[in-house]
């Protein structure tokens, strides 16, 4: 039987996400609008996503610039895309909810964005948490 995912795991992820956003360095290449938009970043970076691809007629690079603001305009969902040539490939994150996501997957994908923060921005996970505790 899978162990169950349990809302404290779940709540502490957001925890660390609400943290990180507030220290968030400023001169980073990767500016979040929100914590939505990181969590989203942080999501596909640990390659929880999906990623469609599409063929134009021509260069896709055009499209692949529009695509981020069609989508937030239109779903409210975050997207990334790039164009390979002829080939748009669009990249959105995947959903987080209990039951789209069981216990083990969960508690890879908080291990991976955990190390991706402490490597994109040397902030310690647990650091930052105590940070939020202490505000």
């Amino acid at each position: 039987m899978d162990k169950r995912r349990s809302l404290e795991q779940h709540r502490r992820l957001f925890a660390l996400l609400n943290s990180t956003y507030a220290h968030w360095p400023e001169n980073h290449r990767f500016q979040p609008e929100n914590e939505e938009h990181l969590r989203a970043w942080l999501l596909i970076r640990a390659k929880h996503c999906t990623i469609k691809s599409f063929y134009m007629d021509g260069d896709a690079s055009e499209n692949a610039r529009l695509i981020p603001f069609v989508m937030a305009t239109m779903t409210g969902k975050h997207a990334w895309a790039r164009a390979k040539g002829n080939e748009l490939q669009v990249c959105v994150a995947n959903s987080i909810a209990f039951d789209k996501c069981p216990h083990e997957l969960f508690c890879k994908l908080c291990d991976d964005i955990a190390a991706d923060i402490k490597n994109e921005t040397g902030m310690d996970a647990d650091e930052l948490l105590r940070a939020r505790d202490a505000a």
